[in-house]
C-alpha cells in the first residue's frame, strides 16, 4: 500500500500511528498536534485520522484555528484530492503541489494575501511556460476553493486576484513530403532503427498520444487480422522497470482505431522481427521494456536531422496525423474526432481547423455547374415590379 500522509510505523512495537496537526491554541498560538497509536494496519490508522480530522472540522476547532498552509494541504487537502483523482493523475500533480506548500507552507491559510498570491504569480510566469504556470496557478486555485468550502477562509483570493491567460500554442508537424524524407533515413535491417521506424510510422498513420502508444500491447490491443488497433490505456513510467498502465485521457480515449494495409504488413514484419529476440509484450520495445517518451523524441531528432527537416515533439506526429487526413484525404471532422479520441467535437475543431485553408474554395469549386436549369423563353409572371421605378437606357 502507498504512503499514507500523517501515517507512520512504529519501529519498536510495529504498530501504526497518526499524527495530525489541528491547528493553533488561540491562547498560546502553539500548534495543537494530535497523536494516536497501536493501530494493527495502515488503513486503520489513515481512517481515525480521517475522523479525528473530521470531528474537530465540525466543533469548529480547526476553522478559526489558523492552520498553517502545509498543514492543511498535508491533513485535508491532499487525503481528499488524492481519494477523487486517478492514482497517476496524483502522483503526476503532486510535485505541483509541493511547489505551493514550499512558498505558502508556513503562512496560516487564512492570512494568505491577494499581495502574497499576486507575487507568487509574478514568478510563475517568470519561471515557467504560460501554460504551465497557468495549471500550477488552476491547482492551487482548487486548494483554495476546497478550504473555502470546509469555513476556513471566506473567499477565494486566487480567483480575486485573476487566472493567468492561456496561451495558444502552435504545434509543429510534418507534412507528407517532410513524412517520407525522414522514413528514408531508417536502415530497416538494423534491428533499433527498425524499432525506431515503427515508433514513428505508427504515431503517424494513427494520431495515437504519446502515451497510448507507449501502452500498446500485442495481445490485448493489436488484431492484425481484423485490422484495428485498441486503444485501453495510457502509460505511466517511473523507471524502466517501475511502470504502470493507467486509463486514458478522457473516456472517449478508449477506441478502436482501424488500420491501413501498409501499417499492418510493417507491424506484421516488426512482430516477427521481436519474436526472434524473445517474447516481447510491448509493440513498442526492443528489449522487453516499455519505450521512454525521452527515446521517442530522441529518435525524432536524430532522423530529422539526418533528413535535413525540422525537428518536432512527440505530440507533433499526432497533428501530423491530422494534417495528413485533411490535406490528402479530406476527411470529415467527425473522422477525425473519432481516431483522435477527442471527447467533443469542438476540439476538434478548435485544434485543427487552421488545417482546412483551401475548404472554402474547394466546396466553391465543387459547387460550381451541380444546379442545372433552363430559364423561360417567356413571361409567366402579372407582376411589374416596382412601378415607381424609372428604366434609365441608354
Amino acid at each position: 500500500m502507498a504512503k499514507l500522509s500523517g501515517i507512520y510505523k512504529d519501529k519498536k512495537t510495529s504498530k501504526w500511528y497518526y499524527s495530525v496537526s489541528l491547528g493553533f491554541d488561540k491562547v498560546t498560538g502553539k500548534r495543537i498536534r494530535k497523536v494516536r497509536r497501536g493501530f494493527n494496519t495502515q488503513k486503520e490508522a489513515y481512517e481515525a485520522k480521517t475522523e479525528e480530522l473530521k470531528n474537530a472540522q465540525d466543533m469548529g476547532r480547526i476553522a478559526n484555528s489558523g492552520l498553517d498552509y502545509a498543514s492543511y494541504m498535508e491533513d485535508l487537502f491532499l487525503p481528499d484530492y488524492k481519494s477523487h483523482v486517478q492514482s497517476t493523475t496524483y502522483e503526476a500533480r503532486l510535485s505541483v503541489f509541493k511547489k505551493m506548500i514550499k512558498h505558502f507552507g508556513k503562512k496560516k491559510i487564512d492570512s494568505i494575501s491577494n499581495i502574497d498570491i499576486q507575487v507568487w504569480k509574478n514568478s510563475l510566469t517568470a519561471d515557467f511556460s504560460q501554460n504551465y504556470a497557468r495549471m500550477i496557478y488552476g491547482l492551487f486555485s482548487q486548494t483554495l476553493e476546497k478550504a473555502v468550502n470546509l469555513g476556513m477562509i471566506k473567499m477565494n483570493r486566487a480567483i480575486q486576484v485573476g487566472t493567468i491567460k492561456k496561451e495558444k500554442v502552435k504545434v509543429e508537424f510534418w507534412t507528407k513530403e517532410e513524412f517520407q524524407k525522414v522514413l528514408s533515413t531508417f536502415n530497416l535491417d538494423d534491428y533499433y532503427e527498425h524499432y525506431s521506424f515503427i515508433i514513428i510510422w505508427l504515431y503517424f498513420m494513427t494520431g495515437l498520444r504519446v502515451n497510448e502508444a507507449t501502452a500498446l500491447r500485442w495481445k490485448q490491443d493489436i488484431n492484425l487480422d481484423n485490422r484495428t488497433l485498441t486503444v485501453n490505456h495510457s502509460l505511466r513510467l517511473k523507471n524502466s522497470n517501475d511502470w504502470k498502465l493507467g486509463p486514458t485521457k478522457t473516456k472517449a480515449g478508449m477506441r478502436t482505431i482501424a488500420l491501413d494495409n501498409d501499417t499492418v504488413e510493417f507491424l506484421r514484419t516488426w512482430k516477427a522481427r521481436q519474436d526472434e529476440f524473445g517474447k516481447i509484450d510491448f509493440v513498442f520495445s526492443y528489449d522487453g521494456r516499455p519505450t521512454w517518451k525521452s527515446t521517442i523524441s530522441r529518435i525524432i531528432k536524430r532522423h530529422a536531422k539526418l533528413a535535413g527537416i525540422k525537428a518536432i515533439q512527440a505530440k507533433g506526429l499526432r497533428h501530423s496525423h491530422a494534417s495528413f487526413l485533411i490535406n490528402e484525404h479530406n476527411a470529415n471532422p467527425l473522422v477525425i474526432k473519432d481516431r483522435l479520441g477527442h471527447e467533443d467535437i469542438k476540439t476538434t475543431l478548435s485544434t485543427y481547423s487552421h488545417l482546412y485553408p483551401n475548404v472554402n474554395f474547394e466546396i466553391a469549386k465543387n459547387m460550381s455547374g451541380s444546379i442545372i436549369f433552363t430559364p423561360s423563353k417567356e413571361k409567366k409572371t402579372k407582376f411589374q415590379g416596382n412601378q415607381s421605378f424609372k428604366f434609365k437606357g441608354n
